[in-house]
């Protein structure tokens, strides 16, 4: 199967130390992610914008009695993860360029993120099954 044309970049955000995963949670879907789609380079170039955030408590239960896992190892480092997707991996830079998004968005992601310490992953997702 081809690649999907459309790009996608994740972000694996980290969340600053000494904030509760709930606090963490609710303000990256209630306040950032609002705050990120207002302005206008994100209107204009994002197709798609998605947040996943962990459920410790189902992932800890999952990960119980998986072969794969090492017992007794700690949670996870990244807490959420943002995908973006767009038409080029150039729509997505130009994100991150803006002035806007320097002044307003990018400041807003350290109330709740350790910046430093996430991480970017960029690229094509394959569809391999869909109902």
């Amino acid at each position: 199967m081809a690649p999907s044309q459309r790009f996608r970049m994740t972000i694996l955000a980290t969340p600053k130390e000494g904030v509760p995963q709930e606090e963490f949670s609710t303000y990256l879907k209630e306040k950032h992610a609002p705050l990120f789609l207002s302005i206008a380079i994100s209107k204009r170039n994002l197709l798609k914008y998605e947040q996943f955030h962990v459920d410790f408590k189902l992932t800890t239960a999952l990960n119980a009695g998986a072969e794969w896992h090492e017992s007794g190892s700690a949670q996870p480092k990244f807490w959420a993860l943002a995908t973006l997707e767009a038409e080029s991996p150039e729509k997505i830079l130009e994100i991150f360029k803006d002035e806007e998004y320097l002044r307003v968005v990018a400041p807003d992601e350290s109330v709740v993120c350790d910046r430093a310490g996430s991480y970017i992953l960029a690229g094509h997702y394959v569809t391999l099954f869909e109902a």
